[in-house]
């Protein structure tokens, strides 16, 4: 992880003036591109002696950490008397009263907190502070040095490290675990991003888990008020991230998890035994709450023998979790009914429905007449070729483009690595010997939303699919659609309406008439593309004036005291 990343990913504020204020945020993004984190002047400002600030700085591998480390220190020192007013003063007497002056102005309202420039708050900072010496270091004179304030001027326009209060707020702090927070892969991280942003919309303090993030994921994560944490690093161990960290060694590579942790969230089977872990270790009154994504007596058989063999184990650490969970919540009706009869609801069981993101709601599908037809696939190829259909589909494909020459299969999902693999599986199983295939990297929520204005169909012929969140969103997309009746997706859209099953297609147990009827509907849909398209308009509409996700997401906050 580069230092930018550790520097930004402690980039929240908003919560900071929620907490304290209960006033708009939006002023916050002035802040952060005014102000940089100097962690010894502030130490210094925050009454920390030199033998204090040099054991922080000691304990601690980088300038972020550091920060965390003194405003938590900090915080466990004052209590209630660690308040926002404190900290303005403190930014006021590191000469950063620009800053300030700047954000009254834009924001008139923080003008009403009192800032005195003399009593007993900014005296206590004063006298702990000790004989004026520079933070960290030996030399006398008042103040700090010109070396110190130089590198505070040169990263004034980064960020600004604080802490996140307490406070008076009664609303649940929630460690969501995870191993990314991007969506590009779809399914369970996306599911994950609209839970946090589900809860931070009501007021919940949320933080997640990652092994790494991109600059996109940490602007996304900013946007959605939730705190990224990463994992800590040392120097020398060139070992990969690795979700085992989470488990077996969170003590050591998340050290700094916030210290008035309400709920534990964890996805069954990523991150299920690390909720345990760290509810047990750490957090011994937080409640978990297990979400399951997976259903092994399903997927496993259409993935290795050695995974075959394994199911049993895999549903056996499975239960094991939920049976040790506080609630458990199942996306999708499939999943709910499963884990409804191997719980036999011996736990809170909700199902929860998602919502499809405003970026497919949102977008905007033209039909246009055209010879060139576009196929879309969404997915990995290599190692779950067989679960996710991807044979069929190369089956399938090669019957359309005897009929149809200048239909393009796209697949959205292939790795520059696995793409070797993955081109010899298509290429196997699309019998007349061409390769029409055209295989795109994983992308984010924006590429799919373009793949989709520019697709004529989207496939999704998996043998098994406890939920199929892609297919959902290509459905809001107002795109057709093709969708397994073994899916979890087919049981959903089964529930809600009669005429919500116009999707789904018969996915045979014989290959070769599974392989012919999704060939059937694919070149009825690039054909007759015009009512296609008029047809899946009109699902879409139906689908979102549903609101058929609200109650799910009711009663799920309430599981959370919301």
């Amino acid at each position: 992880m580069s230092a930018g990343f550790k520097l930004i990913y402690w980039e929240f504020p908003f919560l900071f003036f929620f907490s304290f204020l209960d006033i708009p945020f939006r002023y916050i993004y002035y802040i952060k591109q005014q102000v940089c984190d100097e962690w010894e002047d502030l130490a210094g400002f925050l009454g920390f002696d030199p033998p204090a600030i040099k054991n922080i700085k000691a304990r601690n591998p980088d300038d972020t950490s550091r920060c965390r480390d003194l405003l938590g220190e900090w915080q466990r020192r004052k209590g209630d008397a660690a308040t926002m007013r404190v900290v303005m003063e403190a930014l006021s007497d590191m000469g950063l009263d620009g800053v300030l002056d700047g954000l009254k102005q834009k924001y008139p309202e923080l003008k009403k907190e009192p800032m005195p420039q003399s009593g007993p708050i900014k005296k206590t900072m004063r006298e702990a502070a000790g004989p004026a010496e520079t933070p960290g270091g030996s030399g006398g004179g008042e103040g700090t040095s010109a070396e110190t304030i130089t590198a505070s001027k040169r990263r004034r326009k980064s960020v600004i490290c604080f802490w996140l209060f307490k406070g008076s707020s009664s609303k649940p702090v929630v460690l969501m675990l995870n191993d990314e927070y991007g969506t590009s892969k779809g399914g369970i991280s996306t599911i994950h991003r609209g839970m946090a942003c589900l809860l931070v919309s009501k007021g919940a303090r949320v933080y997640s888990t990652v092994l790494e993030a991109t600059e996109a994921d940490i602007r996304d994560a900013e946007a959605d008020g939730v705190v990224l944490i990463f994992p800590k690093t040392f120097k020398g161990d060139l070992r990969e991230p690795d979700l085992k960290w989470l488990i077996f060694d969170h003590q050591s590579r998340y050290p700094d998890l916030p210290s008035d942790v309400d709920f534990i969230l964890g996805h069954v089977n990523i991150t299920s035994r690390a909720a345990r872990q760290i509810k047990e270790q750490r957090f011994p009154n937080a409640k978990v709450v297990q979400v399951t994504h997976v259903i092994p007596e399903d997927v496993g058989y259409y993935k290795s023998d050695a995974k075959v063999m394994t199911m049993g184990e895999e549903s056996d650490s499975i239960l094991e979790d939920l049976l040790h969970a506080d609630v458990i919540v199942s996306v999708g009706p499939l999943m709910y009914d499963y884990y409804k009869s191997q719980t036999r609801q011996v736990k809170p069981h909700l199902e929860f429905l998602p919502k499809p993101s405003d970026i497919f709601s949102s977008t905007k599908v033209t039909y246009v007449d055209t010879q060139t037809k576009v196929v879309l696939s969404i997915g990995r190829v290599k190692g779950v070729e067989r679960l996710e259909g991807y044979d069929l589909a190369a089956n399938s494909m090669g019957k359309v483009l005897d009929l149809l020459p200048h239909a393009r299969w796209r697949a959205r999902g292939v790795s520059e690595e696995d793409f070797p693999e993955s081109k010899a599986i298509i290429q196997a199983n699309m019998k007349n010997g061409k390769f029409e295939f055209t295989p795109l990297k994983y992308g984010t929520q924006e590429d799919l939303s373009r793949d989709m204005q520019q697709a004529h169909v989207v496939l999704m012929p998996s043998r098994a699919e406890p939920f199929g969140l892609v297919g959902l969103e290509a459905i809001a997309a107002g795109v057709p659609v093709l969708v397994s009746h073994k899916s979890g997706l087919a049981w959903f859209l089964r529930s809600q309406h009669p005429e919500f099953d116009r999707p789904i297609v018969e996915i045979e147990d014989d290959d070769e008439e599974a392989a012919k009827t999704l060939a059937k509907r694919i070149i009825k849909i690039l054909t007759d593309g015009n009512r296609e398209f008029q047809a899946a308009r009109e699902l879409k509409k139906k689908l979102l004036e549903s609101k058929y996700w609200e109650e799910s997401h009711r009663v799920f906050l309430e599981a959370f005291g919301l």
